[in-house]
């Protein structure tokens, strides 16, 4: 489970358990997640630890945080695999990309490239994108 002699900090550890079991669908978008409490029991770590884990899932977008509710999976997330000869590009959305997407005014975009496909848009803070050996 944790590897306290691993390179990989304790803090990403859980992370990384917690996005495999949010991607696998353990917890659906818009639950709650365990208590901080209850992870830290569940991980033998201090709370510190959890909370920046749980940091680090907001900073990615998978999470969200309610001050005195919990922390709440973020709905929509989607991953995208980037294979040979495609390109990611990233700008502000159009008015018409903003309607059909549902974003706000500053919303932005990740357009995806492929040869001989059409472009595909995302919303940029609800893709992630990852490369053939991701």
């Amino acid at each position: 489970m944790i590897d306290y002699e691993a390179d990989i900090p304790v803090y990403q550890q859980i992370a990384n358990l917690l996005r495999a079991r949010i991607e696998a669908g353990e917890w659906a978008p818009r639950r709650r997640l365990p208590s901080v409490t209850h992870l830290e029991q569940e991980y033998g770590v201090a709370r510190k630890t959890v909370m920046r884990a749980l940091e680090e899932l907001a900073n990615l977008g998978l999470i969200y945080t309610v001050k005195n509710r919990g922390s709440f999976v973020r709905g929509g997330v989607e991953v995208v695999e980037l294979g040979p000869g495609a390109r990611a590009i990233a700008r502000p959305a159009t008015d018409a990309e903003r309607a059909e997407l549902d974003l706000g005014d500053d919303g932005w975009v990740v357009v995806v490239e492929r040869p001989g496909q059409d472009p595909e848009t995302y919303p940029a803070d609800r893709v992630e994108l990852r490369g053939p050996n991701a």
